[in-house]
């Protein structure tokens, strides 16, 4: 029983470790970005969050080989995800701003060590590639969550053209996400507008990413493939 459990262990840190694990992040992120909230049902909400969870969650095995960073990483994730469940279903100011805040830091930690993953020695693979896809989508996730703590924090930092009653209501948290994305991919449609300084400066240094990652991510990726060629196999 003790071999079969450190077997499977081994293989499911080896799969998080290869690139196999950053294409199953980008699907994660689909069916939990994408394809969830075209389903307007408290049970796809409930997904959503589920695959949220399970997306802090599989971060955890990315972090390092070694035991403390993953403790202490695993030790953040669980906090988070407990808070976020616990704003759902218990609605309240200070603990959403501390379900935010952790969530923050999750995924910060989690774009690092998908980025570390894509670009450490080896060839340029698919997975690769969905991989640094997946680490830009973390990013725009990461500001979606910075853009709802400044909401929760600053009242009328932000000025939304379908006014939400309170800034704990699930779907102003879901406008804040669609404008981090429209920032993000500087697309700038208007309807959502930073009034605040602190917002506004946000919303800027996303824009200033958004443009610079694909430029640098492309740069790096054939820079990496060329000197992966020239040292042969």
């Amino acid at each position: 029983m003790g071999q079969h459990l450190q077997s499977t262990t081994k293989r499911f840190a080896a799969f998080w470790w290869g690139d196999k694990g950053l294409t199953t992040l980008l699907a994660m992120q689909l069916l939990a970005f994408v394809v969830g909230p075209l389903i307007d049902r408290e049970s796809a909400r409930i997904a959503i969050g589920i695959l949220f969870s399970l997306i802090l969650i599989s971060g955890v095995g990315n972090v390092s080989k070694k035991l403390i960073p993953r403790i202490f990483a695993g030790l953040l994730t669980v906090t988070a995800v407990a808070l976020m469940w616990m704003q759902r279903y218990v609605p309240d100011r200070t603990m959403a701003i501390w379900a935010v805040l952790s969530a923050i830091a999750c995924l910060i930690l989690m774009t690092v060590v998908v980025l570390r993953h894509v670009f450490q020695a080896g060839p340029v693979t698919a997975d690769r590639v969905r991989g640094a896809i997946a680490a830009y989508v973390l990013v725009g996730l990461s500001w979606a969550f910075i853009y709802h703590f400044i909401d929760l924090t600053l009242p009328g930092a932000f000025s939304l053209s379908s006014v939400r009653a309170e800034p704990l209501d699930h779907e102003r948290q879901q406008d804040l996400t669609y404008f981090s994305f429209v920032t993000l991919t500087t697309l700038g449609y208007g309807d959502i507008t930073p009034i605040h300084r602190s917002a506004r400066m946000f919303a800027i240094i996303e824009a200033l990413i958004g443009q610079l990652y694909p430029a640098t991510l492309l740069a790096r990726l054939i820079s990496q493939q060329i000197s992966g060629e020239r040292e042969g196999p």
